[in-house]
């Protein structure tokens, strides 16, 4: 069996179920070649022609596997992609927060003269 490269290449995600099923479509069409030579065209079973039949169809079956493993890796991704999507939605934005930029410097500004007065009042009751 030849090489292998990965490649990365985009899709608009309207046409990646099409793209999927056409990957499908192609693993399946190997397959079923597949069947056509697995009866050895009548060979004798102990042959070099058997050997070399048998050799094409693991090469075959691997490049099927490998091409299956592509296609799951893609649903997988997709899959991925719509839950983080749905997570994102579901995450509150973060300007609706009422303790956001300024306000929440003002409560902080607020919580610091707050205790600074508390303490020169504990302070000032010391002495």
């Amino acid at each position: 069996m030849g090489q292998r490269i990965n490649i990365q290449y985009s899709v608009d995600i309207d046409e990646l179920d099409k793209e999927v099923a056409r990957l499908m479509e192609d693993a399946h069409a190997r397959h079923s070649s597949l069947q056509e030579v697995s009866n050895n065209g009548g060979a004798p079973t102990l042959s070099n022609e058997t050997l070399e039949t048998i050799d094409n169809f693991r090469i075959q079956m691997a490049a099927i596997d490998h091409q299956l493993n592509d296609v799951a890796n893609i649903i997988s991704g997709y899959l991925h992609y719509k839950a983080q999507e749905s997570m994102a939605q579901q995450v509150p934005d973060q300007n609706s927060n009422p303790l956001r930029g300024n306000e929440l410097d003002g409560k902080l500004e607020d919580f610091k003269a707050l205790m600074d007065a508390s303490e020169n009042e504990v302070a000032n009751q010391g002495k």
